[in-house]
């Protein structure tokens, strides 16, 4: 749920909620309270009255016993002047916290409460009209008193009063506004509790979850896990920062690896360039010391020197193409190229070098002899001897055979992913309006070495990953050939794969796009 969400029924709960809660609870202890009183009166009350109004409501729950007594006054008058009949009538009375006064003539004739009657100032007395008798109603030090003037039957007059002691009914009232008070304050505090609660569980706890992760990555800790459930802002947040510790991690788990390679490949590096280094030293010395006393020694010597030399030539370009690769600032320049004469070439350039080191090279091409491909040349130059090296430095015997094929991509692997390659090696979409689809040529070097295990075949285009722990040689290596291999074959928009049979030998696959003749 989003922040505004919670707000929005933050501002509902807090309002409707408790006013609905307060309004039923309310209803409730006002018509317990009427109910009681109802079965204490014998009569109708409103629970609103209650609540506004409780004289008015003593008034009207004791107008049924006076409304009695009046009917008795005016019908069976000398009724009223029985003591018997009168202690009755005062003793049913008495539960509803009133009692009666009569007075015949200008004499008490009966109280029912002596006590109260003392605490009352002087009753009313009797009083004539004109047409009939007025019954009256009087609130008189705490006590509500309800007057009946009539005359007996030997027409002497006579007064009955109806005395309620109201102060009984104010504790009730009393009570009733406290219960209200404190149901209202314990709703109101519940509601708040349930909403600080829900508020806290939704916002508060997944901040202090992002604080306390903020807090372990400034102190370096990147393991400690941001896991919130909500679906809030806050949560999307929450996720968004748990995505960024992963991805932190792994960019610095992958630059601590990366410069754990780099000491790797420059331990690696110092000691493949300290082998020539020693090589020239020595044969130089030999040279300058006149242990190369012939025409045909010296010509040995030099020719040494100078292969040394180039090897130390070829592993400081390697690193520098490696270099140029990872800041993609390697520059192409694509051209239409032969392919059988491109290959040709390229074979007998290095062939002479492989016949001294007894390694055949064995060429074959399937292609049309008129079929072109898009290529920079020096970089595909450098993808062949990178990968026949490759083949030569892992050999684990004297002689070996590396052979070249040359082949059209079968139509089933003609994909997208081939097709359409940006330089950096991401897949390009193809536009809606290409008109054809574009032909690869598939390039094999295979070598008969004793092969790649399964496990380690798909981590040898890594950068920096190490050819001997894969073959289990103890040959040394930058770890960057065949890395540059597969950025170079990228950045011309193919594929590079590898397929090995541990024991028989290796075969490195890699795609170029065909052009027509005419490019």
């Amino acid at each position: 749920m989003k922040i505004r969400g919670r707000l929005i029924i933050a501002f509902l709960f807090i309002t409707i909620f408790p006013l609905a809660l307060i309004a039923l609870c309310y209803n409730t202890i006002l018509t317990n309270q009427a109910s009681t009183l109802e079965d204490d009166y014998q009569s109708e009350i409103s629970s609103e009255n209650l609540l506004l109004n409780p004289i008015h409501i003593l008034s009207t729950a004791t107008m049924t016993d006076f409304r009695n007594l009046v009917h008795v006054a005016d019908t069976n008058p000398d009724m009223l002047i029985r003591h018997d009949y009168l202690a009755n009538i005062n003793k049913d009375l008495s539960s509803r916290y009133s009692f009666i006064v009569v007075c015949k003539g200008s004499q008490v004739f009966y109280v029912g409460n002596k006590k109260a009657y003392n605490e009352l100032n002087p009753l009313p007395g009797y009083r004539t009209f004109d047409e009939g008798y007025t019954d009256t109603i009087s609130i008189d030090n705490g006590y509500l008193i309800k007057q009946k003037d009539f005359y007996l039957t030997n027409y002497e007059h006579a007064q009955i009063f109806l005395v309620t002691d109201y102060s009984e009914i104010l504790p009730r009232w009393k009570s009733l506004i406290r219960q209200l008070i404190f149901s209202g304050a314990l709703i109101l505090l519940g509601t708040a509790a349930l909403l600080i609660i829900w508020l806290y569980s939704g916002i508060v706890r997944p901040l202090n979850i992002l604080r306390i992760a903020t807090m372990q990555i400034g102190a370096g800790n990147l393991d400690t896990p941001v896991r919130v459930n909500s679906t809030d802002e806050i949560g999307e947040l929450c996720r968004d920062f748990e995505e960024m510790r992963i991805r932190l991690k792994e960019m610095i788990e992958d630059r601590i690896r990366y410069e754990q390679d780099t000491r790797d490949m420059m331990s690696n590096m110092a000691h493949d360039l300290q082998t020539p280094l020693t090589s020239i030293k020595g044969y130089s010395e030999g040279i300058l010391d006149g242990v190369a006393n012939t025409p045909e020694k010296q010509e040995k010597y030099l020719r040494t020197i100078i292969s040394k030399a180039n090897d130390m030539s070829y592993l400081v370009d390697q690193l520098s193409v490696f270099s140029k690769v990872e800041q993609n600032t390697l520059p192409y320049h694509f051209i239409s190229i032969p392919l059988h004469s491109y290959f040709e070439d390229c074979i007998e350039a290095f062939s002479l070098d492989m016949e001294t080191k007894h390694i055949s090279i064995h060429y074959e091409n399937t292609c049309p002899k008129d079929t072109h491909v898009m290529a920079d040349p020096e970089q595909l130059k450098r993808v062949i001897i990178n990968i026949t090296n490759n083949a030569v430095k892992y050999l684990d015997r004297s002689t070996g055979n590396i052979w070249i094929r040359l082949s059209p991509q079968p139509e089933e692997e003609q994909t997208p992913l081939y097709r359409q390659l940006n330089p950096d090696g991401s897949e390009k979409q193809p536009a809606d309006d290409t008109p054809a689809p574009i032909h690869f040529i598939r390039v094999e070097i295979r070598d008969d070495g004793p092969g790649i295990s399964p496990e380690a075949l798909p981590h040898i285009f890594q950068r920096f990953y190490r050819a001997d722990a894969s073959r289990g040689s103890s040959k040394r290596g930058s770890g960057l050939g065949l890395a540059i291999v597969a950025r170079i074959i990228a950045g011309h928009g193919g594929r590079v794969w590898a397929d090995s049979t541990p024991g028989e030998g290796t075969s490195i696959y890699f795609t170029l796009k065909e052009t027509d003749h005419s490019e």
